[in-house]
């Protein structure tokens, strides 16, 4: 390896992605023919959040040396990195076909499926922990991903083989902690994690989630400051590891995005056109800001056998792509022919039910809540939807936010701060008020959070009337349908526990936390009807 190689790859070590591909372009100009400096450039870009300018090397190369287990296994973690889920897992497995033993593309396929499916990345955890029998690892995570399955017997076995290896491990622990907070017991969890997590190191997701189980301890155990102090331990270091990709982001889906579409429906009222002229189903679109109890409703509903509900899948990109976010690509909300719209929509289902639309005797939920954003452009390309309000106290909604452990993507980044997500939930709902304050408006049935748990079926009764399908019985028993799903959301573990009303002001013990996003949120607050105290 020439010096300018050795230089890349400590730099590499090291984490500092400017130096390492400074090295590394410099090894490529001084060997163009060089494929591990084309290598090392493309691992560098990767680091410093350029992943498309990585997989263009990545893809030359794999077309230079094909079935090189490395080069597919970056591919993929660029593919993943890109949000290009399906390329990432076949990137993987080809990998694990050419080299059974490949530790990293194991790993990187039972990561990736952890979240979609559970039961499959579990096989991957125990292949992974079999080829490293010394490694804590794998196993701690098959704990922890047992525990959302809530399959507790397996998770305390893995937990305690993983024990087994190395007792004092802060993911051991934190796995441990996982299973004691699903129990209940939050002293536990805080006794396990308190003492290790100042000097934890490892990959970010994982350090995240750890310091998120101690402080939802803290919190359980009335230790407001702990809990705030560790939530924004962790939501710092998400900070940290997607800042390159999120912060300078401006894109669709953004909170800039978001600040576009309120100002340019507010001054804009486009036309529909003619809704006899439109052909298929139009879903029901149930939005709302994030954590306003939007899983819990929509799990209600998906009890109801006439009700198909999609769950937190982003479905409306065809709808982004056509008409974007920006003034100049919106005014052409006002010029699509009917038969422009038909293939917007029909590009819809593709990606929400693709399967085929749903016949006229089922009623579709497109359960997304940011799409709050989107209802102006949305309500012109299925002006026969419905649509579903979720409403929260502002304050419970952004405090419940920054605490959640979400996928980070341009809009849950802002949720790592509170300022931040104050922002984000005021340009949301401009924008989702601005939609829905025009003459053309979509009909619209609101559901507030805190109603829902004091009366649920007084609640779920008028919005299954307004859906169409009315009340059935089978909705009564909404938790068992739920404990039988995978259900992909944070609110998982509480959708299925009896409705209690704990969450419902808890803003107030982190009032002190809050304070720089009152000014922001007031209004909302005002205008929701919500108490000032």
């Amino acid at each position: 390896m020439s010096a300018l190689l050795q230089q890349a790859q400590v730099a590499l070590n090291a984490g500092n992605a400017e130096a390492a591909l400074q090295a590394a372009q410099a090894a490529v100009r001084a060997n163009p023919n060089d494929a591990n400096a084309h290598y090392l450039s493309a691992v560098a870009l990767r680091m410093a959040g350029r992943a498309g300018e990585a997989l263009k090397i990545l893809d030359i190369l794999n077309q230079r040396l094909p079935g090189q287990p490395d080069l597919i296994n970056m591919a993929g973690l660029c593919r993943r990195d890109m949000g290009d889920r399906v390329g990432a897992q076949r990137d993987f497995e080809r990998v694990t076909k050419l080299r059974p033993d490949h530790a990293p593309a194991i790993g990187n396929l039972a990561t990736l499926l952890a979240g979609p499916a559970p039961e499959q990345a579990i096989p991957q955890f125990e292949k992974l922990a079999a080829l490293q029998p010394q490694n804590p690892e794998p196993l701690a995570l098959a704990a922890a991903l047992c525990v959302r399955m809530r399959e507790f017997e397996v998770a305390r076995d893995f937990a305690a083989r993983a024990s087994s290896i190395a007792p004092d491990a802060w993911l051991v622990r934190s796995a441990q902690a996982a299973i004691a907070l699903a129990e209940d017991d939050a002293t536990t969890a805080r006794t396990l994690l308190e003492p290790v997590m100042a000097s934890a190191k490892g990959a970010p997701a994982q350090l995240a989630t750890a310091w998120g189980r101690l402080a939802d301890a803290c919190h359980k155990l009335e230790d407001p400051e702990a809990a705030f102090a560790a939530w924004t331990a962790a939501n710092d270091i998400q900070r940290a590891a997607s800042s390159e990709r999120f912060a300078d982001y401006d894109g669709p889906r953004s909170l800039a995005s978001a600040e576009r579409l309120a100002h340019w429906f507010d001054n804009h009222d486009p036309e529909p056109v003619d809704a006899s002229a439109l052909t298929g189903p139009a879903p029901v679109f149930q939005v709302g800001f994030p954590r306003s109890g939007t899983t819990l409703l929509e799990q209600m509903l998906d009890a109801h056998p006439d009700i198909e509900t999609l769950e937190e899948q982003d479905a409306i990109g065809p709808a982004i792509k056509a008409v974007g976010d920006r003034p100049e690509t919106l005014a052409r909300l006002g010029t699509l022919t009917a038969d422009e719209i038909n293939a917007i929509r029909a590009a819809y289902w593709q990606q929400a039910r693709p399967q085929g639309p749903p016949p006229e005797s089922r009623v579709f939920v497109d359960k997304y809540p940011m799409n709050l954003v989107w209802l102006g452009p949305l309500m012109r390309i299925f002006p026969d939807a419905k649509i579903v309000l979720c409403l929260r106290d502002p304050r419970d909604c952004v405090l419940s936010a920054f605490q959640q452990r979400f996928a980070v993507n341009p809009e849950m980044y802002r949720t790592l701060k509170i300022d931040d997500c104050a922002r984000l939930y005021d340009a949301a709902m401009r924008a989702g008020e601005a939609a829905l304050a025009s003459k053309h408006a979509a009909p619209v049935h609101t559901v507030r959070y805190e109603d829902l748990i004091a009366d649920w079926r007084g609640v779920i009764t008028p919005l299954l009337e307004f859906l169409g399908p009315g009340w059935h019985d089978d909705v009564a028993a909404y938790r068992e349908h739920a404990q039988r799903k995978r259900i992909k959301t944070p609110s998982a573990p509480q959708v299925v526990k009896p409705l209690y009303t704990g969450a419902i002001g808890k803003w107030s013990a982190y009032r002190f936390a809050l304070e720089p996003a009152l000014p922001v949120l007031s209004p909302w607050i005002e205008k929701h009807g919500y108490e000032a105290s």
